[in-house]
């Protein structure tokens, strides 16, 4: 059975992660906050050749020998619908998350807060939704058969925040939730703003400037997966480079121990699936998504009919660069993390697409409402 690792990415110094809306044209690129599944994928399938003297980073190539193809297999990685799977001594990989650092000892794992969540004067509380049947439409003046009405108050604007063990510990056992402003996004992601000069085929055209916002994280803070490797010491702590624009980071792994995290407990007992999770869930449970949700249009019609009511704060797009081609893919929409799903029934969707559980979309977990 492979061994799940904690690995660990700490900035080097500020960091770009490219989204499909800030590679493409215009005059204005931000940074995603976290970097996708298939960043992280391909930084490992990158530095486990680098460290086996397979390839050299100044020189990499999608052609691969047998010996390449043994550690970081055969997938190419065109597409997440792809049928081919095969990521060699990869076995499998979480959503990425944040460590929080005390002395040099890891303190705690956090992870976005769910949809449903909302801070008023320094504290979180939950809101839900009131169905009522029955319902005569303010536009059309028809009788509906039914009409959801959130209970979020209006007035409160929407906030950035990560929840430790203490948060998830007492949101899936419906306790209070305790609030610590250190966990406030804007305490782990400083924001940087300065002028780029666009180059052939990125952002703005080729010699013309656009504003760019970078980030870095705030002290005490890093990236960090969980990753189940076949063969034990294959990987070393190294200088690797995530993202298009080759942001540096220092990568350490270590083997995963604390397993108290309730989160983190049950993503390494595969409890995390979302369609098992959806498949499984009744009307008085809800599915909170804890990574970015992959699906086709049909699973989509799907999804939508069967669901009662959702929290989805807008909707993400990222696109697959293959860095040796300099190639990138049709734009892939998903319903980002946080996303918060009440089924009226069990929800049975059939997508036979291998790849992004494997290696960490379609995470979430499913509780009591």
């Amino acid at each position: 059975m492979s061994k799940p690792y904690l690995i660990i990415f700490t900035p080097i110094n500020k960091f770009f992660f490219g989204s499909s809306y800030s590679l493409g044209e215009g005059f204005y690129a931000e940074s995603l906050k976290f970097p996708q599944p298939t960043t992280i994928l391909g930084c490992l399938r990158t530095t486990i050749l680098v460290q086996a003297d397979i390839i050299s980073p100044a020189t990499i190539t999608d052609s691969f020998s047998k010996e390449a193809q043994d550690l970081t297999g055969t997938s190419t990685l065109d597409g997440l619908d792809h049928s081919d799977d095969n990521f060699g001594v990869i076995e499998r990989l979480s959503p990425v998350f944040i460590v929080k650092f005390k002395y040099s000892a890891i303190e705690d794992f956090l992870f976005p807060v769910p949809a449903d969540i909302i801070k008023k004067d320094c504290s979180l509380t939950r809101f839900g939704y009131e169905k009522k049947t029955n319902v005569k439409s303010k536009y059309s003046e028809r009788i509906v058969e039914y009409a959801i009405f959130s209970k979020r108050n209006p007035k409160l604007h929407e906030f950035g925040y990560l929840g430790g063990k203490d948060f998830w510990d007492a949101y899936i056992n419906g306790s209070k939730l305790p609030y610590n402003s250190d966990y406030d996004e804007d305490k782990i992601f400083i924001s940087h703003t300065s002028v780029g000069i666009g180059r052939k085929n990125r952002i703005a055209e080729e010699g013309m400037f656009y504003t760019k916002i970078d980030y870095s994280l705030g002290k005490n803070f890093a990236f960090a997966v969980i990753l189940w490797l076949k063969k034990d010491d294959i990987l070393k702590e190294d200088v690797v480079i995530l993202g298009g624009e080759q942001s540096a980071f220092f990568m350490k792994i270590l083997p995963l121990e604390d397993k108290t995290h309730p989160v983190i407990n049950m993503i390494v007992k595969q409890e995390c699936n979302v369609f098992e999770n959806l498949k499984s869930c009744s009307k008085w449970e809800k599915i909170v998504a804890l990574s970015p949700i992959v699906l086709d249009e049909r699973s989509n019609s799907i999804l939508a009919d069967k669901i009662e009511h959702r929290i989805v704060k807008g909707m993400q797009a990222t696109r697959i660069i293959k860095r040796a081609k300099a190639l990138k893919s049709e734009a892939i929409s998903m319903i980002p993390a946080g996303s918060v799903f009440y089924p009226k029934e069990p929800v049975y969707l059939e997508l036979n697409w291998k790849i992004p559980y494997k290696i960490g979309y379609n995470y979430s977990i499913k509780i009591r409402r």
